[in-house]
């Protein structure tokens, strides 16, 4: 699939069956903007629609959910920044056929599409992609560029990247910063706690468009959480993930470019809400101040 614009098609008991609008695609680096423009679907106004992206695999369309859309008077529009990370098999958008639109809440078999070639669609074809078990790599291939100390708190994070910083640290948006905490004090003062994606309406509402953020949404499918951090005077959004170099750039690209550990062992996480196996913890930015 290239970068153009893709009529989005209406399907019905798994057929074509008309257009309702369409999806523009735009490329910047490993990431793309999807300007995504649909009228009269029939679902309820505030009904949650699941975005997928998709590659055919033979008689099959393996799926990747990318974000979670909310409609407003049977419309949709918006412009969402997508990372490539996120597409199934982590592979490029040249690499993939197209974009889904499903409704979980929908009776009916309705679903939507936008792709550069058009087929009829059987319920058997569509499978979630299944990442690879990851292998632990050698220490001697591991090749971070910065990484953060397994007892660094938010803070401590923040200081390392602004001492690097230089003069355009003092053009950012964020509070004056406090002083760093020692990990110690840290486990003493710092206030963590897990949150849902419904959660972020408590935070001033500058911040709520986050809701839609497709790295959040990612890392919030992944393992069913969100963290909210109160250290130093700030607060803190954790997105839960796995750190390697490649998603430290997606990361920082959509607004989330603080790594920690520091977190993982007080939020007693379950099983399905952690990795044991991986580099995890949570990609964190400030949110304001307490």
């Amino acid at each position: 699939m290239n970068p153009g614009t893709f009529y989005l098609y209406e399907y019905e008991n798994y057929k074509r069956r008309r257009n309702v609008g369409f999806i523009k695609v735009s490329r910047h680096y490993q990431s793309c903007i999807l300007q995504i423009h649909a009228r009269g679907i029939p679902v309820r106004t505030g009904s949650t629609l699941n975005l997928y992206a998709f590659f055919c695999d033979h008689d099959q369309m393996v799926t990747s959910q990318i974000a979670e859309l909310n409609s407003c008077g049977r419309n949709i529009s918006i412009r969402l920044p997508v990372s490539e990370t996120h597409f199934p098999g982590m592979r490029s958008l040249q690499q993939i056929d197209g974009f889904l639109l499903q409704s979980p809440e929908s009776n009916a078999v309705i679903l939507w599409m936008a792709s550069s070639f058009f087929f009829d669609i059987h319920p058997d074809m569509i499978r979630p992609d299944v990442p690879e078990p990851e292998t632990e790599a050698a220490p001697d291939d591991i090749t971070e560029p910065s990484p953060v100390p397994e007892a660094a708190s938010v803070l401590e994070t923040e200081d390392s990247s602004e001492a690097e910083s230089g003069p355009d640290a003092e053009n950012s948006s964020d509070p004056p910063r406090e002083p760093a905490l020692e990990s110690a004090e840290a486990k003493e003062l710092t206030q963590a706690k897990k949150i849902s994606r419904e959660d972020l309406t408590l935070l001033p509402r500058k911040f709520w468009p986050l809701a839609n953020n497709s790295f959040l949404l990612h890392g919030y499918h992944n393992y069913n959480h969100l963290v909210l951090i109160e250290e130093g005077g700030r607060r803190w959004l954790g997105v839960p993930g796995i750190y390697d170099t490649r998603e430290a750039r997606a990361a920082d690209l959509f607004g989330f470019p603080r790594f920690t550990r520091a977190y993982v062992p007080v939020l007693n996480l379950s099983e399905g809400e952690r990795n044991d196996t991986a580099d995890f913890g949570h990609w964190c930015r400030c949110v304001g101040t307490i």
